[in-house]
């Protein structure tokens, strides 16, 4: 399950995160939110699901799995992202807009 930490939302001075957790970054530095938001729509996909399941035989996502997806350039993810507004839509809503775009 994939999901976008919005420091805007949590008013606070510092955050902490689960040593296991994977997290997308560009040079150390946080995501834009249209693309953070467009990527984890991705990452939920039924279709990035079904790919993962295809070479990974464990329930543990790791960063070495990430490398092997292949993803949508960043104007897509981008137009993905634009589905995402306050929470993360249901799985059809989700499949559907990865449908539309590809």
């Amino acid at each position: 399950m994939a999901a976008v930490y919005d420091p805007e939302r949590i008013d606070t001075r510092l955050v902490g995160f689960e040593n296991h957790l994977n997290y997308f970054h560009k040079q150390g530095k946080g995501l834009p939110a249209d693309l953070a938001k467009g990527l984890a729509l991705y990452l939920n996909s039924s279709l990035v699901d079904q790919y993962f399941r295809l070479f990974s035989g464990h329930t543990q996502v790791n960063a070495t799995d990430l490398r092997k997806v292949p993803y949508p350039d960043q104007e897509q993810l981008l137009r993905l992202g634009s589905h995402i507004k306050d929470v993360m839509p249901d799985q059809e809503t989700i499949d559907a807009a990865l449908e539309k775009e590809f």
